[in-house]
């Protein structure tokens, strides 16, 4: 158990080293105040339950956002408008341009909210209706990304003693599901000094990691008792250099032995967009695990 808190300690820190991008403009106006309601166009999304909504369903929700008092607007964005938006914000990412087709991605509901409306009162409303998938809040975003320190470009978290990462757990010879030894850090700063890309790097340790961990979820009372000091993995954070592709850096250090997980802020911006924007969920989980097919070298 505390081998899978140590991994998620390690997703938590990167995500509060990193700004997420508010969403940009779309066709309801000024994104970050949009709320998205996923439909279900494929019966594999959450919440589905093996069914494509109906027409009748979406007409259903459609009239009942649009007799919400809070609502100010409902533009409704079939999968062929998605799949055009989507080739817009990705133009520059080939292989996920390759991966991802108009069947992909979920029809949407996009609403704009009065001024002062209770945005918690329209999720829970539609949230949960026959043919939803899921329903996502971009001001919630927003709220969190202002609580986040970008600190860092790149984050590289080190293998703990006993970490149920994979990269941790197998190719390391005697080092196998300990913690990152001497000569596997030696090699990793060996490689980020002479590597042009990186204009900078510190090594961030436990006790480091602890003072900021509990900074950073100072109001989480829950988070902060369940988690002790040996819980915080340590790690190199990392200055990039603007113009470098900042994917290759970490893809390139995530395999050396003694990295559990290597991700940059581009990569989490991009995963995010992917999530909040278009519903791909899939593309988070693979954040969580440090090899998201989203941020692949040439791509950031």
């Amino acid at each position: 158990m505390r081998s899978v808190l140590r991994g998620l300690l390690g997703v938590a820190l990167v995500a509060s080293a990193v700004v997420a991008v508010s969403s940009p403009a779309s066709a309801a106006g000024d994104a970050e105040w949009e709320i998205r309601v996923f439909m279900c166009s494929s019966p594999s999304m959450p919440g589905c339950e093996k069914r494509t909504a109906t027409g009748a369903q979406k007409r259903a929700v459609r009239t009942l956002l649009e007799g919400m008092p809070e609502v100010e607007e409902v533009r409704f964005v079939d999968q062929a408008g998605m799949y055009a938006s989507f080739r817009r914000d990705f133009a520059a990412n080939k292989p996920l341009l390759r991966q991802i087709t108009a069947k992909d991605l979920l029809e949407t509901f996009v609403l704009r909210l009065k001024e002062g409306a209770d945005r918690d009162r329209v999720t829970r409303a539609v949230a949960g209706r026959p043919g939803v998938s899921w329903v996502i809040d971009a001001a919630e975003g927003r709220r969190d990304a202002l609580s986040w320190t970008p600190d860092s470009d790149g984050n590289i978290i080190l293998c703990s003693a006993g970490s149920a990462m994979v990269r941790c757990g197998k190719g390391r010879g005697k080092a196998n599901k300990k913690a990152a030894t001497a000569r596997e850090q030696a090699a990793m700063a060996a490689a980020l000094a002479k590597d042009p890309a990186v204009l900078s790097y510190v090594f961030e340790d436990q006790r480091t990691a602890y003072e900021n961990f509990k900074d950073n979820f100072a109001g989480n009372d829950g988070m902060l008792r369940a988690t002790r000091m040996s819980d915080m993995p340590e790690s190199y954070r990392l200055t990039l250099r603007p113009d470098a592709d900042w994917n290759t850096v970490t893809n390139r250090v995530a395999r050396m032995p003694g990295v559990s997980w290597a991700s940059n802020a581009r990569c989490f911006e991009t995963v995010a967009k992917l999530a909040w924007e278009y519903g791909l969920l899939d593309y988070s989980s693979a954040f969580a695990d440090g090899s998201p097919d989203a941020c692949r070298s040439g791509t950031g």
